[in-house]
């Protein structure tokens, strides 16, 4: 007999019905290649999940309640078996409603993920602007790299005072990209009135390892108003 029989010896009919976990099963089977015990009881146990799928519930709770009689009582140790068999169909259920719902939650986080992983490239670079001259501006882009150069959304803030505007009382603003060798180009312009803020998308054929620099700027004077510098 196998020295690991006994420890083996209550597994057949779970093995049969799939109620093991994988490792379990792996190791139970690891375990029948050498043990001739444990072969013949899964060989016998076989038929089992058949002859369970044509008896209903009601039927099997019947057949285990009403008295037998003496000459025809199948033998207490059969019915412990049974019973022992409707148990571990109790287990692996149990384990299979736990497996359907870490599926459940494992699809929701990826329904609610994946779209705010797309919305966030990994590999965009937010820089926050610096105020290079008197005037109540506040102003972040984020940088993202794209096939043909670097896309930049900017959302830019403005106080109730500062520059004087046009006789609209608005202000006309100029973004400007500057690239490692100190070239710098107009990429995009706009107006805004005290108080408001703005958001606008630009682009460059420039990467974003080849940009040095962002400047926003007075449009009539060309005066540098914020500098915004990527790490």
């Amino acid at each position: 007999m196998n020295p690991d029989h006994a420890r083996f010896a209550e597994w057949d009919a779970a093995y049969v019905l799939g109620a093991l976990a994988p490792a379990e099963r792996r190791e139970y089977e690891e375990h029948v290649e050498s043990c001739r015990l444990c072969r013949e009881s899964v060989a016998e146990l076989t038929p089992i999940p058949g002859l369970l799928a044509r008896l209903t519930p009601e039927r099997a709770s019947a057949v285990l309640e009403e008295p037998a009689a003496a000459a025809g009582a199948p033998r207490p140790e059969l019915l412990g078996a049974v019973r022992e068999e409707g148990r571990r169909r109790r287990i692996r259920r149990v384990r299979l409603r736990f497996a359907m719902a870490a599926a459940a939650v494992a699809v929701v986080l990826t329904a609610v993920l994946v779209p705010v992983a797309l919305l966030r490239p990994l590999d965009s670079e937010t820089i926050a602007f610096e105020v290079v001259a008197d005037v109540p501006l506040s102003a972040t882009a984020t940088l993202t790299p794209v096939g043909w150069g670097t896309r930049i959304e900017l959302d830019c803030g403005y106080g109730e005072a500062g520059a004087s505007g046009d006789s609209e009382g608005t202000w006309p603003y100029a973004l400007y990209v500057v690239d490692r060798t100190g070239h710098r180009s107009q990429i995009s312009s706009w107006r805004a009135s005290p108080g408001e803020s703005a958001q606008l998308s630009a682009g460059t054929a420039l990467g974003l390892d080849d940009i040095a620099s962002l400047e926003i700027r007075a449009l009539g004077t060309g005066d540098v108003l914020m500098l915004g510098e990527p790490d």
